[in-house]
């Protein structure tokens, strides 16, 4: 199944002077990184935004809010918004600019990155 290309161009568009954030297609969408962590992303139609788990779990009382749960272990923390939350532009603003600001002090993750090494075959 693919996901919501126009919100990727709005995110694209927000955030378009953002050196920090690596853009990266994964799991069937598309996510943005900064420092090897995952900010946020688009799974289908979903947008999945990165909060301190405490504030991503008051957040899923609201209307067009879940917590996003996949196979993966390490995503805590994790909410999607429905487009009744992200076509709204202050909340989408508001939902991206947080999850940014709260990702972007979270210590880099170190990955077994082989596109940098040189091989002498």
């Amino acid at each position: 199944m693919s996901y919501n290309s126009k919100l990727e161009d709005r995110i694209d568009h927000f955030f378009i002077d953002n050196e920090l954030l690596e853009k990266k297609k994964q799991m069937g969408g598309v996510g943005w990184l900064i420092n090897g962590n995952m900010c946020f992303g688009i799974f289908e139609d979903l947008l999945v935004v990165r909060f301190e788990e405490s504030i991503a779990r008051s957040l899923v009382s609201k209307k067009g809010v879940s917590l996003f749960e996949q196979e993966q272990d390490d995503l805590n923390g994790f909410i999607s918004l429905e487009p009744i939350i992200y076509n709204n532009n202050k909340a989408f603003r508001k939902f991206l600019t947080h999850s940014f600001d709260y990702t972007s002090t979270l210590p880099a993750k170190e990955h077994d990155d082989t596109r940098n090494l040189d091989l002498d075959l």
